[in-house]
């Protein structure tokens, strides 16, 4: 009986290790219609083009993206999957130009 509890530990253990994400970050900003759309522009410089009017999506297998503007509204949700790529210095460098062209610096 001890044995079993104690594996079923050990599996608990390793699965919640391993569900653990390494990086996340989502950021909602407000601010006026055109302002956000300057972001657009540096959003496209920087992702390319959107997959939708005004939202871009990561097609890349080692992180995740989502960026999408709307009306006086700025949305970014980014999260790293693998280890082969450092998502948050892209993200950090990105957010310091968006909230310099929002004005927030």
């Amino acid at each position: 009986m001890n044995a079993k509890i104690l594996i079923l530990l050990l599996s608990l253990s390793s699965l919640l290790s391993f569900a653990q994400e390494k990086f996340k970050y989502r950021e909602e900003i407000q601010s006026t219609d055109e302002k956000v759309q300057k972001v657009e522009a540096l959003v496209q410089k920087e992702f390319g083009v959107p997959s939708s009017p005004g939202i871009w999506t990561s097609t890349n297998s080692d992180y995740g993206l989502m960026i999408r503007t709307k009306g006086n509204t700025f949305t970014i949700s980014a999260w790293q999957i693998s280890d082969k790529t450092d998502i948050k210095a892209k993200i950090e460098n990105f957010m310091s130009k968006v909230k310099s062209e929002l004005g927030f610096n």
